[in-house]
């Protein structure tokens, strides 16, 4: 199921025509966890503005553990025959026709265009709504109380809220370092309600790593040059007085005695070798 093309709130008691919901289908949020559908049904708001207009929700779900009322943009629009202008200090909802105003809010501090006097015709109803925008229009979601309209350029399951640990964020804006984080979040005025914490990442650990960890090895060397370690290094980016960009070491297992060869060009490195064996084999 394509859930960018429904509706979702936490509350009951914002459907109207509840119905039971069947299937595996799930909401997933920013951080990966698939939220369960309980039900599913419809509900309406008259225009605040025209009150003879009714606008619709239909194919709303309920997912009570949600945390945001999600409303998809692009059904809202379809739905109730209107469409979406998004300007930098208010935002309208505009029937094509005529293009008369049938929504209009304003701007507020925390990113989100509220719509006042804006009710649902249900048990429940909500007092404002208001909405984020960011680059494009696909989706809008909302609060539980009330309707918090969140432009999203991505996916419906994506949404999430808009305060949360300092190690989510973490994971939502892909695994930055705390400065960074930091410096985004203040930017962007996101409190953070433990900032203090931060929680060991074994993602960054592991990504940040050149190799897997290695056990320790239980071999046992009895003589000299039983087992021979060796290791080029180079280029180097202003070479020796003597023309040397690179070097190689041959370490012995046994004694950790250690030879060191400079090169001039990385090709020289089997010659070396072939030198430093018959050295050793003396």
């Amino acid at each position: 199921m394509d859930t960018t093309s429904f509706h979702v709130t936490g509350e009951s008691q914002n459907i109207q025509q509840l119905s039971p919901f069947e299937g595996p289908d799930q909401i997933y949020i920013g951080n990966g966890q698939g939220l369960p559908i309980h039900s599913t049904g419809s509900s309406t708001f008259i225009s605040p503005i025209n009150s003879k207009v009714s606008l619709s929700l239909n194919q709303l779900l309920h997912v009570p553990t949600i945390t945001k009322n999600l409303i998809s943009v692009s059904k809202f629009a379809l739905d109730n025959g209107v469409y979406f202008e998004f300007h930098p200090n208010h935002c309208l909802v505009k029937s094509p026709g005529a293009n008369e105003i049938l929504l209009q809010g304003s701007l507020g501090p925390d990113g989100l265009y509220v719509f006042p006097n804006l009710h649902l015709q249900s048990s429940i109803a909500a007092s404002s709504a208001s909405c984020f925008v960011s680059n494009s229009v696909t989706n809008i979601c909302s609060d539980v109380n009330n309707l918090n309209f969140d432009v999203k350029t991505t996916s419906v399951a994506r949404a999430c809220t808009r305060t949360g640990s300092q190690t989510l964020w973490h994971l939502r804006l892909g695994h930055p370092s705390s400065n960074v984080l930091r410096l985004v979040l203040n930017h962007c005025k996101i409190p953070i309600f433990n900032k203090n914490v931060f929680e060991f990442c074994t993602a960054c650990c592991v990504g940040k790593s050149p190799r897997l960890p290695a056990s320790l090895s239980e071999t046992v060397y009895n003589q000299p040059l039983e087992l021979i370690y060796s290791d080029p290094w180079g280029p180097a980016h202003i070479p020796s007085k003597n023309g040397f960009h690179y070097y190689i070491t041959f370490f012995d297992a046994y004694s950790r005695l250690t030879w060191i060869y400079l090169l001039k060009n990385k090709s020289e490195t089997f010659t070396v070798f072939q030198q430093f064996k018959l050295m050793a084999e003396l």
